[in-house]
């Protein structure tokens, strides 16, 4: 393995432990409210850790960061930014919120912001679970896909923007759309996809750097460990034995199919939480999302991939030369 090959994969490693830490699930106080009514356009760029960082301004304060999470239900933010809010300190009576991640359940308080803008959405009164360990590498916050109004979230990577508005997905002429129904889940959305015709379940996840299958899927659908790679992998995690990469033959989602790749096998407290331990599941993290224009239809409950015709059935999405690196067309 080549030298830049072996420093793909230890990113890869990398990206998937920073998830675990801010993935947020059980949300005992209600969701975030909504930032707006008019059609929403966030710009975002991708910093050296392969993360969608959007631009925050907390309390009047514009030096923070965050994600755009489509599986997190509850925004979530660190020590750094409520001291740039110049938040009060906790008393005893603040308000809880339960919060499970990847790496088990937590209990946080929840603090108020009283403005936040990002993009062009402007929220006052702004409700926050604060976690003082969040760690999320060149970012500082959470903000989940579900706080935003609109029928449609639309993920344009080509032209590295969020947009949120009503009616239907927008289209482009030079792309071809696959649609598929999703279900939603404890505020989650999951697709069904099939690894070497096997099917299975897929969380769509833009706060994942890494996509990844829990070992059930990795065993059903009779997938073979690289060795090679697994052992890099186990080195850069410190001999972690119960992560491993995959050999996948054929990844189908929609109307697209990826040869060849190689996948992160997995088995986080998530989807235990979930009853998914058992059934073939994995994670649709932005190394394969930001292949496609990412549409999700929340009226119609549709995901919409779309690229260009020419790249329906090629390499153009190939996990396996790329790992969590992603492109800027």
């Amino acid at each position: 393995m080549t030298r830049e090959s072996k420093r793909r994969t230890t990113k890869m490693a990398s990206g998937w432990h920073i998830k675990g830490a801010f993935l947020s699930v059980l949300a005992l106080l209600g969701f975030f409210p909504a930032l707006a009514s008019e059609r929403q356009v966030i710009p975002f760029e991708v910093n050296e850790y392969d993360h969608m960082v959007v631009r925050l301004e907390v309390n009047g304060n514009d030096r923070a960061t965050g994600i755009i999470d489509t599986a997190a239900t509850f925004p979530m933010i660190n020590r750094r930014t409520a001291r740039l809010a110049q938040l009060p300190e906790l008393d005893d009576n603040v308000p809880m919120i339960s919060v499970l991640g990847l790496t088990g359940e937590e209990i946080y308080p929840v603090v108020e912001l009283d403005t936040l803008l990002v993009g062009n959405v402007a929220k006052k009164d702004v409700q926050v679970a604060l976690n003082v360990d969040l760690n999320v590498t060149g970012t500082q916050n959470v903000l989940p896909a579900n706080a935003f109004e609109g029928d449609v979230i639309d993920f344009d990577f080509e032209n590295l923007r969020v947009m949120v508005y009503d009616g239907r997905p927008d289209r482009s002429a030079r792309l071809v759309p696959s649609s598929m129904k999703y279900t939603d889940e404890n505020g989650l959305i999951f697709v069904d996809v099939r690894i070497n015709g096997r099917k299975g379940r897929a969380l769509v996840d833009t706060g994942s750097s890494v996509t990844f299958i829990n070992s059930r899927f990795a065993e059903q659908s009779h997938t073979r460990t690289n060795e090679e790679k697994t052992k890099i992998l186990q080195g850069a995690t410190g001999g972690d034995q119960s992560l491993r990469i995959a050999s996948v033959r054929m990844l189908a989602i929609g109307d697209y199919r990826m040869s060849g790749v190689d996948i992160l096998v997995s088995d986080p407290p998530l989807f235990k939480y979930l009853g998914l331990e058992e059934e073939p599941a994995m994670v649709l993290g932005l190394d394969l999302l930001s292949s496609f224009r990412l549409q999700i239809d929340r009226r119609r409950q549709r995901v919409v991939l779309s690229m260009p015709d020419s790249g329906r059935y090629s390499s153009r999405v190939n996990l396996n030369a790329r790992d969590t690196r992603i492109p800027v067309y």
